[in-house]
């Protein structure tokens, strides 16, 4: 109401209205009787007060803009949506029954929503790193055999050796905490943790020595400045055995396609990683081979294979386009299962489908795991490479030939539709570009000797820190302090129903997804005699926090203690509408509320909940009917005697008994009188009635019977 009638006293001063000085106190006067009117109309009117009468549900939404009650200064909005409901609309006092809404228990809805904008951020991310050692990746072993057919015009690299040798591998055990600094980095909203896969043999033809097809490294993922350590204590110490090569690693195993199918089948399905729920879930690989997959076929017999240009095999030039099954330790990948494609009709027989139904994935923020594909500088990516000069003898062979062309670029296809199909990134050589347009960033750093290999390599060390996380880009909007997100405190009367009658629940949603770290049971404590029930969005700490599109919903029952017996506030608010509706804090300043720290603020917020109300009904005890009236006495029938008007009456007459005035006929009892008073007359003054018997004309009467019996014309007896 002050809002509303608030007046531009600036533009009534009295010197702007030019008076006469003499005259200005006629306006003071009656500007005094102006606001006087105006506040005593207000206080007439007083509050309306919402939610009068019954309504079968109502609920209340906090508004966006906020005001200061002292300053009306704008506050920024609020981050979360704060409403409240209550059904039935009325209930018993006392938990009883016997009232018309023949309940004495209520139930209360609390809901929040995070607003629709908020700082772009990421959450809490699990990175795993995919580490393929195939030869040519940076562990080819000079001690096996060489091929002596291959002569690099640069200098610097041995007879037999690669010519183009990627230095990925080494750069990635010396750089791994650097690496992980460089993603944190470029990710500051974020909380960052990884963890390590490696890969490498086929089993097939073009695999001589073997190797692992899957093996974890960093199970429970670390953060940044762990990683190293981690790195070059699993990976380098226990695969490398404290060095830089792999033993078996050579041009007689297979550089050209590899078990990359399994390594990302196991890493999806979380096969000895500590995938955490609630977090989102990011795969980074980095190699430069092909899956085995029709779509990506490699032509061997071309290529420096030992087993072509030593042995001569050139029987079954083409690599394997089928993954075997693999048998992990709680789960089985299917055979033959696609890259992006499926190969036997089932559509979720793919890595790139798996990436988005995998529970480890759909678990995860977003519902899915995006794949970041950073395909490594070297032979294998590079039809210019003079080590294609081993193959030219035959069809599409040599440097730059057509077949050569056609198995360069199937791996690098295979890294850019697997980015594309789970929302990840891809990163590959400069002459290269996607078919979305995304041109590689990658130059070639010579790997120099393999006991003292180069770990340097600029471009690289960008690409793994431009990475993306994926298209689900969460927004973070609000999250908890070290005391709960929302508590109730009931108004009045009103509390929370006692024990195992409370029957709360709450939820927490976010997209699609119910969280299981939700904290679904309330804790409940007594501050200053009221009971309050309390709620954290997670049960996690570090998960304590709110996205756009999150959502929480809490709901129990309540009871009234006692009166009004009138439509009442369910919850202690401070907004104006709870004011309006009666409520208000409680004892030691407690009302229903959120307390959050807003994502754009530091500052610690407490918004109100908004107002709901119940009518309290009072109960009522069953009485009996109330006994009819008694039967009033009877009266004996009166002598019908006509009375006449004016006649004297001589003599009171008593009567013996006492008879209630409610009882008695004073109609009846007055003719009853009259004809009494008669009889006594008639017997007791015989004069009197010869004289009122000879006013007849008769001379003669029944007393005289006995002196004259022949005389027939007497009056009668007793005239």
């Amino acid at each position: 109401m002050v809002g509303r009638w608030q007046l531009p006293m600036a533009e009534l001063r009295a010197s702007s209205l030019r008076l006469p000085r003499s005259h200005r106190w006629l306006l003071t006067l009656g500007l005094t009787f102006a606001i006087a009117a105006i506040a005593l109309t207000a206080f007439a009117l007083g509050p309306t007060v919402p939610g009068a009468g019954r309504v079968a549900l109502q609920f209340g939404g906090s508004t966006h803009q906020r005001t200061t009650a002292a300053t009306g200064t704008t506050l920024p909005p609020a981050r979360l949506a704060l409403g409240i409901g209550s059904t039935p609309s009325a209930i018993c006092g006392f938990t009883a029954t016997t009232c018309p809404s023949g309940t004495g228990v209520g139930r209360v809805t609390l809901t929040a929503s995070a607003d629709t904008t908020g700082l772009v951020s990421y959450p809490a991310v699990q990175v795993v790193f995919v580490l393929e050692y195939s030869p040519l990746d940076g562990v080819y072993n000079p001690t096996q055999d060489k091929i002596p057919y291959i002569t690099c015009p640069s200098g610097g690299v041995p007879a037999g050796l690669p010519c183009e040798e990627s230095n990925g591998v080494p750069f990635f055990i010396a750089n791994a905490g650097e690496v992980a600094s460089a993603i944190q980095a470029n990710n500051p909203h974020a909380s960052v943790t990884f963890g390590l896969v490696d890969y490498y043999a086929t089993n097939d033809q073009w695999d001589f020595d073997g190797g692992s097809e899957y093996h974890v490294d960093v199970s429970n993922f670390v953060p940044a400045n762990q990683f190293g350590a981690a790195v070059r204590s699993t990976f380098q110490s226990d695969v490398l055995n404290g060095g830089w090569t792999y033993y078996f690693s050579g041009f007689q195993d297979n550089f050209l396609h590899s078990s990359m199918i399994t390594a990302l089948y196991g890493t999806l399905a979380g096969q000895g990683l500590n995938w955490v729920n609630n977090t989102h879930h990011v795969v980074i690989w980095m190699g430069s081979t092909a899956p085995r997959d029709p779509n990506y076929g490699e032509n061997y017999c071309v290529s420096p294979s030992f087993q072509v240009t030593v042995w001569g095999n050139y029987a079954g030039c083409t690599a394997p386009t089928c993954e075997p099954s693999y048998i992990f330790p709680t789960t089985t990948s299917p055979a033959c299962e696609g890259w992006v494609k499926s190969q036997d009709g089932t559509a979720a027989h793919t890595i790139a489908a798996f990436a988005h139904s995998a529970p480890a994935c759909t678990s995860a923020i977003g519902g899915s795991c995006p794949i970041d594909m950073i395909d490594l500088v070297d032979s294998a990516t590079d039809f210019m490479s003079k080590d294609w000069q081993t193959g030219k003898t035959f069809p599409g062979g040599g440097v730059g030939g057509t077949q050569v062309q056609l198995d360069v670029e199937h791996v690098l296809a295979a890294g850019c539709d697997m980015a594309a199909a789970t929302g990840g990134s891809w990163n590959g050589p400069t002459w290269f570009t996607c078919p979305d347009g995304t041109q590689g960033t990658l130059n070639y750093v010579p790997h120099g000797p393999a006991d003292k290999p180069n770990v340097n390599n600029p471009s690289l060390l960008a690409a793994f820190r431009t990475a993306s996380f994926g298209p689900v880009v969460a927004t973070q909007v609000a999250k908890a302090t070290n005391k709960p997100m929302f508590t109730f405190v009931g108004h009045g009367n009103i509390v929370p129903a006692p024990g195992s009658l409370l029957q709360a629940a709450a939820g927490c949603a976010r997209g699609a997804l119910t969280l299981p770290t939700c904290q679904t049971a309330p804790t409940i404590t007594v501050a200053n005699g009221r009971t309050t029930l309390a709620w954290n969005w997670s049960t996690d700490p570090k998960a304590n926090v709110m996205y756009v599109g999150d959502s929480w919903t809490a709901s129990f029952n309540i009871v009234a203690n006692g009166p009004p017996f009138t439509t009442v506030p369910v919850d202690a608010c401070i907004l104006t509408t709870c004011r309006q509706a009666g409520s208000d804090a409680v004892a030691g300043g407690l009302f229903t509320n959120a307390l959050y720290i807003p994502v754009d603020n530091g500052t610690p917020v407490q918004p109100s909940f908004p107002v709901a109300t119940i009518l309290v009904e009072p109960t009522s005890t069953p009485t009996p009917a109330p006994a009819p009236p008694p039967t009033p006495p009877t009266l004996a029938p009166a002598i019908p005697v006509p009375a006449q008007v004016g006649t004297p009456i001589l003599q009171l007459v008593g009567l013996a008994n006492q008879v209630g005035v409610g009882s008695v006929s004073l109609q009846a009892t007055a003719a009853g009188l009259l004809a009494a008073g008669f009889m006594r007359l008639a017997t007791k003054n015989r004069p009197i009635a010869m004289a009122i018997a000879s006013k007849s004309g008769k001379f003669t009467s029944a007393f005289e019977s006995s002196a004259q019996p022949e005389n027939p014309t007497w009056l009668g007896k007793m005239e």
